[in-house]
């Protein structure tokens, strides 16, 4: 802790000292801190900021050490994960060496490593080493991100633009100019893990294609753009625009690969509609829920304006709900406003009514501060609030400059703050053109403090307006607005096994599905309706007659909840080799965990909700809350952990009284020991035999 306290004051943030040592936080852990961390452990905005530049310097800082006779690197614990890595390069620094005084060259360095550190350790990215005058970074380890691609996508083009704004001194043979970086961005299954380099000097590390397709597309991007590749694309398509830039004969890779450029962020007013561009049919299994939205929206038209919260698991459908609704609707006249939270601007106050106020009034960022204040103005006069005053807080709201402007004698900071909620306020309830208002507010739980309060306000209004407001969030997410006589909350619950099944031959539509698949597809998604449908589309785009994988899009979701769990995420890895439910006995036979810190992390997984006690069996024994949860731990194992455990549970089944023979051959099959494993089967089909389970006996042969 006294090297924490050191590196702090070194900081300027000694004073946090105390609240991080009391949360145990050294300078192992302190990399691995987010924003959301650090705010609740007190850090001001800008303390933040620093502290997680400097953090993540931390991180780099093995890549920077050098030993006299480095011993070989190590590998230790390494593990199959889906990650996107960054590549980011200084375009013209061969040159630059030629021009400009090693210290002057030196400074440049320093500066356009601060300015990616920056924008990657704001991203949640994870800086893995410093190249010469390329930087490699990781998003999705060693912390998984349920938004990985996205991430690493924004952090790019942020890169190129923190670095463009950089100059240049000036040189021999040119005079003063702007700094230029390319990047190259590529997503893809990695063996990813912590390496020994030296002694005790250790550093995270990835291998596989996906970082050597970065740096290639990194070397094939222009100056100051973003490439990326297919798989980056794929899952980000519908967030950015991209440009196609081509398939390329690319470097240790077979086949040539497409690169798309990053165009810009895709203008969408609803993350679900980026996300999940393509409609989903008719609503299956939440008619009861989209029966209540539509009582409050007739009861709403007439006068009597109310609030609904929609809460529910990450995949439960609420966003599908309100999209139903305004599906219903599509034929009315009505105001449909659409307010969406963001995770990367939770700090920013009022940034989803700030959205929607920028699309409203049509403002464009490359237009002048002249052409935008009239498009403020005609804003204002259709819903009757055009005055100086009124255009001048809009103004600065939105961040357009104005030749006027309002002075502290004319309104103090609290009096400006007041006044800006009631514009807002005043612009969401009006009934414009006598239309009723449905205002949708998407993602509440990413949403910052200012909006919450403004959304208090209109509650208290909304009751003796035409209009009807819907809040979607997650369950973490407790504000005090339930128990307000105008809101009602509905609680998006996990759907049934027909449920399930119409949803899946909803997704199938006129590809005949076989009823087994079906059944074997809703049993695994435990009634999660994104889960239904991805794994669906999975079966579906491979044609497949099994299930071989979790789909890559819930991947880094599914994996985020297990890396939260610190140490108790070895023991969800260990355990999910054994399956879905497993007893503590096989657990404690086969984890090299002692018996007290089996228990806590157990007692851990059970309060994230990820294990539940299972009381199918006579000796104590937990199940995973989802298949897809266990399935997503499994392949996080690197196949020769998977294998080395396999074998374990084999001797420990071998060593009972009685075993089944099936599930005995199971594992000796996952571990590699195939004469063993047919034997087993062998067993298994004669045993089904003589109890004439002949189709059982069958599938075992």
């Amino acid at each position: 802790m006294a090297d924490m306290q050191r590196w702090l004051e070194d900081l300027g943030l000694a004073r946090h000292a105390e609240a991080l040592a009391a949360q145990d936080i050294d300078l192992e852990i302190a990399p691995d801190l987010t924003d959301q961390d650090l705010e609740k452990l007190g850090l001001s905005l800008g303390h933040r900021r620093k502290f997680l530049a400097a953090a993540a310097k931390l991180r780099a800082a093995p890549a920077l050490q050098t030993a006299s006779a480095p011993a070989p690197a190590r590998p230790s614990s390494m593990e199959r994960r889906q990650v996107t890595v960054v590549f980011t390069d200084l375009v013209g620094s061969t040159a630059l060496a030629g021009e400009l005084d090693p210290e002057d060259l030196d400074r440049i360095y320093k500066g356009y490593r601060d300015a990616c550190t920056t924008v990657i350790a704001r991203h949640n990215g994870h800086i893995a080493q410093f190249l010469g005058d390329g930087v490699l970074a990781y998003f999705g380890f060693p912390r998984a991100l349920e938004d990985a691609p996205e991430r690493a996508v924004r952090a790019g083009l942020e890169i190129v633009r923190e670095v463009g704004k950089l100059r240049l001194p000036k040189g021999r043979e040119s005079g003063d100019r702007s700094m230029q970086a390319r990047v190259g961005i590529a997503t893809g299954l990695v063996a990813a893990g912590e390496m020994t380099v030296s002694g005790d000097v250790r550093e995270q590390t990835v291998v596989g294609d996906t970082p050597n397709l970065a740096a290639r597309l990194q070397a094939l991007a222009e100056p100051a753009t973003v490439l990326v590749g297919p798989a980056t694309h794929r899952l980000t398509r519908e967030l950015f625009e991209f440009a196609d830039a081509g398939r390329h004969a690319l470097k240790g890779f077979t086949e040539p690969v497409t690169a798309w450029r990053v165009a810009g962020e895709r203008a969408a007013e609803s993350r679900f509609a980026a996300t999940r561009s393509a409609s989903t049919g008719a609503i299956v299994a939440r008619e009861r829920e989209l029966a209540l939205l539509l009582d409050a929206w007739q009861r709403a038209r007439q006068g009597n304006g109310h609030v609904v919260l929609i809460s529910g698991e990450p995949g439960m459908g609420k966003s599908r709900l309100t999209e139903a609704l305004v599906e219903q609707l599509r034929d009315e006249k009505l105001r449909l406003l659409r307010c969406q939270c963001s995770p990367y601007h939770a700090n920013t106050a009022l940034f989803p009514f700030i959205e929607l106020v920028r699309r409203s009034a049509g403002l464009h960022s490359d237009a002048a501060a002249g052409e935008n204040l009239a498009r403020i103005e005609h804003w204002l006069s259709s819903f009757e609030r055009l005055s100086r005053t009124n255009l001048l807080l809009a103004a600065g709201l939105l961040g357009v400059e104005s030749a006027d402007a309002l002075s502290p004698m004319e309104m103090t900071p609290a009096q400006r703050k007041a006044a800006t909620f009631a514009l807002l306020e005043d612009f969401a309830l009006a009934p414009i053109g006598g239309e009723p208002v449905l205002l949708l507010v998407e993602d509440a739980h990413w949403s910052d403090p200012t909006t919450q309060a403004l959304l208090e306000r209109l509650l208290q209004k909304i009751d003796s307006q035409s209009a009807l407001a819907l809040v979607t969030h997650r369950p973490e997410f407790r504000p005090t607005w339930p128990s307000h006589p105008n809101a009602t909350v509905i609680h998006c619950k996990p759907l049934g096994a027909e449920q399930s099944a119409a949803l899946i031959r909803q997704v199938a539509q006129q590809l005949r599905m076989d009823e087994t698949l079906v059944r074997q597809i809703a049993a695994r998604s435990d009634g999660v309706p994104l889960f239904v449908e991805e794994l669906t589309r999975s079966v579906l785009d491979r044609q497949s007659a099994s299930i071989v994988e979790v789909p890559a899009t819930l991947q880094d979701s599914l994996m985020a909840r297990l890396d939260r769990l610190g140490r108790a995420r070895e023991v969800a890895l260990t355990a999910s080799v054994i399956g879905r439910q497993f007893s503590r006995a096989m657990l404690a036979a086969i984890a090299d965990t002692k018996p007290a810190e089996l228990d806590e992390a157990i007692a851990r997984l059970q309060d994230s909700a990820l294990l539940f006690e299972s009381r199918d069996s006579l000796e104590p024994g937990y199940v995973f809350n989802h298949a897809l949860v266990q399935e997503a731990a499994y392949q996080s194992n690197s196949i020769g952990r998977r294998r080395d455990l396999h074998k374990r549970i084999a001797a420990h089944l071998e060593a009972q009284a009685t075993v089944e023979p099936g599930l005995l051959a199971h594992h000796l099959g996952r571990a590699g020991e195939a004469k063993e494993a047919c034997r087993s089967w062998v067993a298994a089909a004669d045993d089904a035999g003589r109890k004439l389970a002949f189709a059982e006996a069958l599938a075992n042969l």
